[in-house]
C-alpha cells in the first residue's frame, strides 16, 4: 500500500465496535469477508497485557518464510494483510485486519498447525504479540471469556470461508462491492438521506488483491460507478448510497442458511441498527 495521510489512518483508528453475539431480530451482524469481527475489549485488553509491542515498516513481513506462527497477534495501528503464496511469489489473494483486529495466530490457536500464508504489513503499523503458551493457561481460568474467544475464532475461519466462497462464486463487480459492504459495517456512517461515508477502502492494488482481480477489471468497475453517481470521492474519504451495495449484501445473506441469527433485510437496515461510530474524524 503507498503512502497514506495522517488523517486516513486516524479515520481508521477506530472501527465499529459490535458484538458477535446479538442474536435479536434485525440486529445481527453478518459475518463479513475479508476483514474478521474486532475483538472484544476484554481480550483485546489481556492480549495487551500479555503480549509485546512491535512496530512495522510499511511492507514488511511479520513472520519470515516458513516460520511457525504460535502467537496470537492483535494489530494495534495501522493495516497488516495475509495472502496466500510467499514472499518470493507474491501474495495470490490477501485479508486485511485493522486497529482492534487479529492479524494473525486465529487460524491455528489450537491446533499449532501451518497456517499457509504470508503475513505483512500494508501500512506503517504497530501489532501485540502475545504467545499462545501465555494466553490460553490465563483464558483457561476464565470460562466465560474462553468461550468467548472460541466463538470469536470460529467467526473469523467464517469470515475466511466467505471470502473464499465470493471470490470462487461471484463476478469482479460483486466482489468489489462485498468489500465495500465489509468497510462500511466497520467505519461507515449513514446519513438520513441514505448515503454511507467512510474512509476510502485501501488503494487500489489493495483492493485489486482482496477481491481477486486484475486492475483492469477493477478499474472498469470503479469507472461505471462513478459515472452512475454512485462512487463520490473527496480526498480521503468517499461517500455512495446504501442501495448501491444491496446486491453483495443480498448474495452473502442467501449464501448462507438459516440460523438464529436474524440480520437485517437490506444493507441499509443493518447500517442503521449498528452501533454507531465514535471516531471524531468524520
Amino acid at each position: 500500500m503507498g503512502n497514506v495521510s495522517t488523517e486516513w489512518l486516524a479515520a481508521i483508528s477506530t472501527g465499529r465496535d459490535y458484538s458477535i453475539d446479538e442474536k435479536k431480530k434485525g440486529c445481527a451482524v453478518p459475518v463479513t469477508p475479508w476483514q474478521h469481527p474486532p475483538v472484544g475489549k476484554r481480550l483485546r485488553d489481556l492480549i495487551t497485557k500479555l503480549g509485546t509491542v512491535r512496530e512495522l515498516e510499511r511492507q514488511e513481513i511479520l513472520y519470515p518464510q516458513g516460520r511457525k506462527v504460535s502467537d496470537i497477534v492483535l494489530v494495534q495501528q495501522g493495516v497488516t494483510a495475509r495472502g496466500f503464496g510467499n514472499a518470493v511469489s507474491g501474495p495470490k489473494a490477501a485479508a486485511i485486519s485493522t486497529p482492534g483486529h487479529f492479524a494473525c495466530g486465529n487460524l491455528n490457536f489450537f491446533t499449532r498447525r501451518p497456517s499457509l500464508g504470508t503475513y505483512f504489513a500494508l501500512t506503517k503499523a504497530q501489532v501485540v504479540i502475545c504467545p499462545k503458551d501465555l494466553l490460553l493457561p490465563v483464558l483457561s481460568t476464565d470460562p466465560e471469556l474462553f468461550a468467548y474467544t472460541i466463538r470469536l475464532l470460529e467467526s473469523c475461519t467464517l469470515s475466511d470461508r466467505v471470502g473464499f466462497a465470493l471470490m470462487a462464486f461471484s463476478p469482479v463487480d460483486l466482489r468489489l462491492k462485498a468489500f465495500v459492504v465489509t468497510w462500511a459495517i466497520h467505519y461507515g456512517k449513514l446519513s438520513a438521506d441514505g448515503f454511507i461515508k467512510c474512509p476510502i477502502p485501501l488503494t487500489r492494488n489493495n483492493r485489486c488483491l482482496v477481491a481477486n482481480a486484475s486492475p483492469v477489471s477493477t478499474d472498469n468497475a470503479l469507472k461505471r460507478w462513478k459515472e452512475e453517481g454512485a462512487w463520490v470521492r473527496d480526498g480521503d474519504f468517499v461517500t455512495f448510497p446504501a442501495d448501491f451495495v444491496d446486491d453483495a449484501y443480498q448474495w452473502m445473506r442467501s449464501a448462507e442458511e438459516s440460523s438464529e441469527y436474524a440480520y437485517p433485510n437490506t444493507f441499509r437496515e443493518l447500517m442503521e441498527a449498528l452501533p454507531p461510530l465514535t471516531n471524531p474524524w468524520y
